[in-house]
């Protein structure tokens, strides 16, 4: 199994090989996509879906991404149904170059969290909006009107509070989401 330390050198090793400069324009892009939340506040690893609305130019680009996960919590101790929310406005650097186009993403946006845990006797029911930011790489692959898109990106909520007190989460919410998809360029 790689590391990310190691998968993210060998996106960034591939990336400076495979560059070839092409015309400059901006490219409005629809991208829908499929991925996995692991690591750092993840109990287990969980399935997200969403998608990202953008343009990319020859240096940079900018996006607004959704992403909803809906078996993000667990417990080990309680039953628990928690579902996840991101909304996420990104800067991309690093723009569309034609067949690979490298980029890194930093943006800000809403973390919106919702934890139900069922109970024996009384069920508990919590949801919380959260200012939030993330930080990550990833890549276009082909030049035309349809591509490939994969990126690995870290999540952290900077006001977190599960709002139940039953330690279903530390009070601090991170994690790492990998994602792959299309991207519909125009």
């Amino acid at each position: 199994m790689m590391t990310m330390r190691r998968l993210i050198a060998l996106m960034l090793a591939g990336a400076a090989l495979l560059v070839v400069p092409r015309s400059v324009h901006a490219d409005g892009f629809l991208s829908p996509h499929v991925g996995v939340n692991f690591g750092g506040d993840t109990i287990d690893n969980s399935v997200n879906y969403g998608a990202a609305l953008g343009f990319m130019g020859g240096g940079a680009g900018f996006e607004i991404d959704a992403n909803y996960t809906p078996e993000f919590f667990a417990s080990d101790t309680l039953d628990v149904d928690g579902k996840l929310v991101t909304v996420m406005g990104n800067v991309l650097i690093g723009g569309r170059r034609g067949g690979f186009s490298p980029y890194f993403a930093f943006g800000a946006g809403l973390i919106r969290t919702s934890i139900t845990v069922f109970d024996d006797v009384v069920d508990l029911e919590a949801a919380k909006n959260s200012f939030g930011g993330n930080l990550g790489a990833g890549f276009f692959a082909g030049g035309g009107s349809v591509s490939l898109r994969a990126d690995v990106r870290y999540y952290r909520a900077f006001d977190f509070d599960d709002g139940l007190d039953l330690d279903v989460i530390e009070d601090t919410l991170g994690f790492w989401r990998g994602t792959v998809g299309i991207g519909l360029m125009w």
